[in-house]
């Protein structure tokens, strides 16, 4: 075998792996996700009564290009401070929204809006809005992502809008 036969079966196996390798990590078109949620309230009447909160959200992701639909739903579940009476706060939110890839395949930011079902002894089964905006980091199918996440607050007690930062982390599963 000559020097140029080899030098031609080298770059024909590079060029072969390089199409076989941007094949396998070209981003799904539709994908499902399903992250485990740490939550700690900031605003100072939330974290006054409750806790960190622990919880679970999934939904699906419809992507084109950089630019992703998402579609979430969620339950946390926000425990009660020693010094409150109020009992545990479950959050229960169904959000729409759009994430958007910043550095590649691997950066992005996003933002989501809907509803959420509070219930607790101050809230009793009401609905609010919800919305929550942040930044996160997508591994293959692993991903991890910092949320300021919260909802509006309409009591006698207390109006404004609940807040926490929210650690999320999980799988992303494209199809």
């Amino acid at each position: 075998m000559t020097l140029r036969t080899s030098f031609v079966k080298v770059m024909l196996c590079i060029g072969v792996l390089c199409v076989t390798a941007t094949e396998s990590s070209a981003q799904k078109l539709f994908s499902f996700f399903v992250h485990g949620v740490y939550a700690q309230p900031l605003d100072e009447n939330f974290n006054g009564n409750y806790n960190a909160g622990l919880g679970v959200e999934g939904g699906v992701r419809i992507a084109i290009n950089r630019t992703a639909l998402v579609a979430t739903v969620g339950y946390t579940n926000f425990f009660s401070s020693n010094n409150s009476e109020l009992g545990n706060l479950q959050f229960i939110p169904v959000k729409i929204g759009l994430r958007q890839y910043i550095i590649s395949r691997l950066v992005f930011i996003h933002g989501d809006v809907g509803i959420a079902r509070i219930t607790g002894d101050l809230y009793n089964n009401a609905s609010r809005f919800s919305g929550d905006a942040g930044i996160g980091v997508k591994l293959t199918g692993f991903e991890v992502q910092l949320d300021y996440d919260g909802f509006t607050r309409k009591s006698p007690e207390a109006t404004g809008y609940s807040s926490w930062i929210g650690l999320k982390a999980g799988i992303n599963l494209g199809l």
